[in-house]
This record gives C-alpha cells, structure tokens and sequence, in this order.
C-alpha cells in the first residue's frame, strides 16, 4: 500500500510541475497579446507509459492577422518566415516584427536599434518610399521623379523553424535544431503599412489559464489526501 501511494505521490508531484509550465507559457503568451509578429507557445502534454505527465514545447507559427498603421516603414511578413537583422555587435538575428524605423545615419533599423538585413539607408528628404511586395525598397525625392533603389529587405526560412531560440526583444537566433536556413526570392510576402499582429487567441488563453488553474487546484487536493492516507498507513503499521 505504501509503495502505491507513493507511486501516486511522483506521478501527482510531476503532473503538478507540468501544470506549471504551462500556466507560464500561457502568462507569457497573454502578456505578448500586443506584439507585433509574436508567436503562442503551448506546452502539449505527453503521456508516458506509467501513467505520469510531461510536457514538449510547441510553437504556433501560423501567421498573425495584418494591422493597417499607415507608416511607410510599417511592414508585415504574410508568409512563412523571418527577417534578418544585425545587432551593434554584428550577431545575426531573425524577426517578424516589422515595426521599423531609421536611425541618424539613415539605416532602416528595428524598434531595438538593429539593422535591417545587410543595411538599407533611407533618404530623410524623400517624399515617398516604397516597399515592394518582395522586399525592394524604393524612394521617390519627388513624386513625380524616378525610383531610386534603396535594397532589399531579406526574407528566410528554417527546414524547423520551432528550433530557433527566442532571445527577447522579439528576435531569435539560429540553433543547430532549426536546420538549413534559405533565402527566399521572388516572393510576395511583404506587406506595407502595416505589421503583423500576435497569433493569439485570447478567448482560447484566458480558457486555458482557468482549466489550468483547476487542474492545479484538483492535483494539490489528490496529494494532501494522498498524505493523509500516508500517514494512517504508518499509524496502523504502528
């Protein structure tokens, strides 16, 4: 009798740790309902042949829906895929956040100061830029006058793109488990004027905290009255 509750005992102990887990990935999720580009992370259960919980982390990449701002330098990525950005320190990142802007030197840069792509520079004086829908940038000095071409914002996938580390500021670095990364061309996967919002359901997580919560709430009652049969076990052993 021992011996099974104390099985009990390990698999309510994991199954409480794995409920967790979840509530934090769903806490994150709710809390980047406002980021541009964000992606849900779930934390599927597996259950193991004994009976006892686990969890894998999955990642939603479906694409988010598209919001109008109307800023030339708003973009939203309405296919699979991230673009490259490269930090003050020269490391190479990826993001769907398009939500750009151009520093002092006229870079188009992110809202955390990187580069866009290899460096696209933007003139000030312009009276109209446009983004093509595969990424060229143009400006007009006049609006009557001829393009001028700035560059071409990049657009890549991963073979698994779930492999890719979050690092903040809505930027994820390449690992080993997201695979082969390849350079998309003669796409139409670029959007002006506009970004790409969170793929969250948030009637679907704020569901998904309450039955979580209950979960929680029910497994921590399975382990006290586990305990107290525990503890009557050892007193008639007694």
């Amino acid at each position: 009798m021992a011996y099974n509750l104390q099985g009990m005992v390990r698999k309510a102990s994991t199954n409480l740790t794995v409920e967790f887990d979840r509530l934090a990935y769903a806490t994150q999720n709710i809390a980047n309902i406002q980021t541009n580009g964000y992606k849900a992370v779930r934390f599927e259960d597996v259950i193991d042949a004994d009976g006892s919980v686990h969890g894998v982390e999955r990642t939603d990449t479906r694409t988010g829906e598209y919001l109008i701002t109307n800023n030339p330098l708003d973009i939203a990525l309405q296919c699979p895929g991230y673009i490259p950005v490269t930090t003050p320190q020269g490391e190479i990142r990826y993001t769907r956040d398009g939500a750009f802007t151009v520093n002092k030197d006229g870079y188009l840069i992110t809202k955390t100061g990187d580069l866009v792509g290899s460096g696209i520079i933007i003139d000030s004086t312009a009276e109209k830029i446009e983004i093509k829908e595969n990424g060229d940038v143009f400006t007009y000095k006049r609006l009557q006058d001829e393009p001028e071409y700035s560059g071409t914002i990049p657009v890549v996938q991963f073979q698994n793109p779930e492999g890719l580390k979050d690092v903040g500021g809505n930027e994820f670095i390449a690992t080993e488990n997201a695979g082969a990364m390849k350079l998309i061309e003669d796409h139409k996967g670029i959007k002006q004027y506009g970004v790409e919002r969170s793929n969250l359901d948030v009637l679907s997580e704020v569901y998904m905290v309450s039955r979580i919560n209950a979960s929680i709430l029910a497994t921590t009652s399975l382990m006290k009255a586990v305990d107290q049969m525990y503890q009557q076990a050892i007193n008639i052993t007694e």
